[in-house]
């Protein structure tokens, strides 16, 4: 709208705007007097009075101190001739000035000048000879305008005051608006890396472990060598699904059309996944203890996961003929995930920065409020070990 326009350009040209308010005051004051004769005294005062008014924005403490010594100036010099001058117009707008612009003191140093010109000005003015009360209607009528320009001063300074907290405010708004978008896209990034590493480090470890075996094997046993393609095979088709699966959940959160998404994986397909690890040549013993209707899909797939990322560990480490166990059971207010291995290194474990795997899997328990530990078991090999508390 032109009234917003025309303030927003005024607030940015505040100097520009008190010089001309300033030159429009002194004018006035100028023309009136020449239209009267008046003389030199006159046009000095009137200059002295008004022309302090350009910087009264800009310099608050000095627009009303060179206002209030040209007032005293004047009081001293014309009280017994003309009194009061149309320049004095300045002094309650130089108070206004100082109160909204300046400091505390500044703003009453100024009311206090003011009102003490008030008095004066009511005790010498007017100069007929009129009862007492006429003086003390005429300083009251002084004094008024000078707090009435300090009240408008205060009311300037805490709207000015209320504009900048809003401001602030707004801004730390939109920079928290802005963290939260941040914070947001790591998570999703961190979400997607935790997916594609569970699907793709699972899936070719049983890969290299297969090919490795079968370059071997097809040597002496070509039967050996074609279960080992068939098995390859079987996982790259199952890590295509999945892949193909968070293609599409990523898909559908950008609002364009993907492939459909199949349910995640949860407690009921942890058999299936340790049989397709057994079809990789790994001996894994398994104990379920719970039933796969108890868990929430979410809580079923950190366990899927957590199991997922224990027996890709064994099959890249424990070594060939290596032996896992793994138990998934309910201890007391907790739920208890172990995957168990004999013999070989053991990866990085959580917290560490050597494996994205546990770091992974430490992240996914800890959304649940559980904890992740992995250490060496009694006798040779290792056990990752995972408690997530859960409703009883």
């Amino acid at each position: 709208m032109l009234g917003e326009r025309i303030d927003a350009w005024m607030r940015g040209h505040e100097l520009s705007v008190d010089t001309a308010a300033a030159v429009v005051l002194t004018g006035a004051c100028v023309l009136l007097g020449r239209q009267v004769d008046a003389d030199a005294g006159y046009f000095v005062l009137s200059l002295a009075l008004t022309l302090p008014l350009a910087v009264r924005r800009r310099a608050p403490a000095l627009c009303a101190a060179l206002v209030c010594a040209a007032a005293f100036a004047q009081w001293l010099t014309v009280r017994d001739t003309v009194g009061a001058l149309p320049g004095d117009l300045a002094v309650p707008v130089a108070v206004h000035a100082a109160v909204a612009h300046g400091r505390v003191w500044t703003g009453r140093l100024a009311t206090a000048a003011g009102l003490l010109g008030a008095v004066l000005g009511g005790w010498s003015w007017p100069q007929l000879p009129v009862p007492a009360p006429v003086h003390v209607v005429t300083g009251a009528f002084l004094g008024s305008t000078v707090v009435a320009a300090w009240a408008v001063g205060v009311l300037h300074r805490v709207r000015r005051r209320q504009v900048g907290v809003l401001a602030e405010r707004a801004r730390l708004l939109e920079v928290e608006r802005d963290q939260r978008a941040r914070l947001a896209v790591l998570g999703e990034r961190t979400r997607i890396a935790r997916e594609m590493h569970d699907v793709v480090a699972h899936s070719l470890a049983v890969v290299i472990a297969q090919a490795d075996g079968g370059r071997y094997a097809a040597a002496t046993s070509p039967e050996a060598g074609t279960s080992a393609l068939e098995t390859i095979g079987e996982h790259a088709r199952q890590a295509l699904v999945e892949v193909r699966r968070v293609l599409g959940v990523l898909r559908n959160d950008s609002g364009e059309p993907g492939e459909s998404v199949a349910p995640q994986p949860g407690v009921a397909d942890v058999e299936s996944l340790v049989d397709r690890v057994r079809a990789g040549g790994l001996d894994v013993r398994l104990a379920v203890e719970i039933p796969a209707a108890s868990i929430e899909p979410a809580l079923g797939l950190v366990v899927y996961r957590i199991v997922q990322e224990g027996l890709t560990n064994v099959l890249k480490h424990a070594g060939a003929g290596a032996r896992a166990e793994v138990s998934v059971r309910r201890d007391g207010g907790e739920l208890a995930i172990e995957v168990r291995d004999e013999g070989g290194t053991p990866p990085a474990g959580p917290g560490t920065g050597g494996g994205y795997g546990l770091a992974g899997m430490g992240e996914r328990v800890g959304a649940h409020g559980g904890t992740v530990t992995f250490g060496a078991r009694t006798g040779d090999g290792h056990v990752l070990s995972a408690r997530i508390p859960v409703p009883s």
